[in-house]
């Protein structure tokens, strides 16, 4: 059996495989691509196939997802737009030491009038619109680290000062991840959320 990606011109560099019909590949692995029925997964890497019709690719803000390509149409990326550091890292990855995990914390609006470091950092935020949260790396569970920044262990001052709550549907879906993707997706993540309307932290 062969993996199926379904032709379709999509965003940016993205083009179908052949023209006319479904086109075949029969190992993806290593080839960039993405979805277009969910361009807000991004750009991705596939990491494995199983010489079938399922796939696990990451994507820049989907994260890992294994799929079925009978089911999930993907398209081909190719030249400058399929360029991506962060997903080199993905690919030479030893997924097998994934033991890293993205957290983001949800904060106290006080803190955009309150901290000028934190305003200079988000100066098109809008109060009210969305929260304020801070993006950490940790290789503890998030809620355990969550409540290390509370007693004060190894804490960032503006979760100890401000914290209110974990956000999980904001990073659940990328963890766990190995250690130099995840140095890498920190401040990436920060960066997606702050594009998003976010008011964001990141050390």
């Amino acid at each position: 059996m062969v993996i199926q990606f379904f032709p379709r011109t999509a965003r940016g560099g993205s083009r179908p495989i052949a023209s006319g019909g479904t086109s075949t590949v029969s190992r993806p692995k290593g080839l960039r691509v993405c979805c277009p029925k969910k361009p807000d997964w991004g750009l991705g890497h596939v990491l494995a196939d199983d010489g079938g019709a399922k796939v696990t690719v990451f994507f820049l803000a989907g994260g890992k997802l294994t799929l079925n390509t009978t089911i999930t149409e993907l398209d081909l990326v190719t030249g400058e737009a399929a360029r991506n550091p962060i997903l080199d890292i993905a690919a030479q990855a030893n997924w097998e030491l994934a033991d890293r995990n993205l957290y983001v914390i949800e904060l106290r609006p006080e803190i955009f009038t309150q901290q000028e470091t934190f305003l200079e950092r988000n100066l098109h935020y809008i109060p009210g619109t969305k929260p304020c949260v801070y993006v950490g790396l940790t290789g503890h569970a998030p809620e355990e680290r969550f409540r290390e920044h509370l007693r004060g262990n190894h804490s960032a001052r503006f979760v100890r000062r401000y914290g209110v709550r974990l956000l999980a549907e904001l990073y659940g879906h990328f963890n766990p991840m190995p250690y130099a993707l995840g140095q890498a997706m920190e401040p990436e993540l920060a960066r997606q959320l702050r594009e998003q309307g976010y008011g964001v932290w990141q050390n």
